[in-house]
């Protein structure tokens, strides 16, 4: 083998460690839980309650947790006993805070789509047919302040990182999604009323994990 040939194997070889590598690096879900945490190590950790009967089987919870200044209950959703998902729930009492939440999230996801019941607003669709800003930041704010006036409006952001790589090659809301990298991070933040009070619901999520994925990348904690 001459020494270009042998050059080549080794740059070969450094690549598949350096890409092995990126792809088993911990995904953080929110602030420091990882997806695939075990159940039994939050346990150990946190003084969580089962929350079964409340939301879905297999949830735990613990209550007084902040975010941007605001109580809420933050609700740990579990496959298999590993963590695949973070949800926040507080009580709003008015349209400053349900903003304040979602300048909160601004910091490190960007938005990708608006509901309102069955209406919804494409971002992505929107930002690539409109070049005006002014005109794009008002079909935004109206459609906002219709929604905000029903206390009933869901958001959809992914990972400022991802949305710089995504939004590039995609067209539409549904673009984003497709061929998207496992872990691509995703959060939700949705308004609504229940039981005569307006509540905020925020959910972690990294859509692409499977079974499979926390079974070859497992977080092994010390107990």
């Amino acid at each position: 083998m001459n020494k270009s040939s042998i050059k080549l194997v080794t740059l070969l070889g450094l690549l598949l460690l350096s890409t092995q590598s990126i792809s088993e690096l911990p995904i953080r879900l929110y602030k420091q839980y990882l997806i695939g945490m075990p159940k039994a190590y939050l346990q150990k950790s946190h003084p969580l309650e089962d929350c079964s009967a409340k939301y879905e089987k297999g949830t735990l919870c613990m209550q007084k947790h902040s975010l941007a200044g605001e109580e809420a209950e933050i609700v740990f959703r579990f496959l298999n006993d590993r963590l695949v998902s973070i949800v926040l729930i507080m009580p709003l009492t008015n349209v400053s805070k349900i903003k304040k939440i979602f300048y909160a999230l601004k910091t490190q996801f960007d938005l990708v789509l608006i509901e309102e019941d069955s209406n919804k607003l494409d971002i992505i669709q929107i930002s690539a047919n409109t070049f005006n800003k002014r005109e794009f930041t008002k079909i935004i704010a109206d459609f906002e302040n219709e929604a905000y006036q029903k206390h009933n409006i869901k958001y959809t952001f992914i990972s400022k990182k991802d949305f710089i790589i995504q939004s590039r090659k995609s067209r539409n809301f549904a673009d984003i999604f497709k061929n998207a990298p496992m872990q691509m991070r995703a959060a939700t933040y949705s308004v609504g009323r229940k039981n005569g009070q307006v509540i905020g619901t925020i959910s972690f999520i990294v859509p692409g994990i499977t079974q499979s994925y926390l079974d070859q990348n497992p977080i092994v904690e010390d107990f």
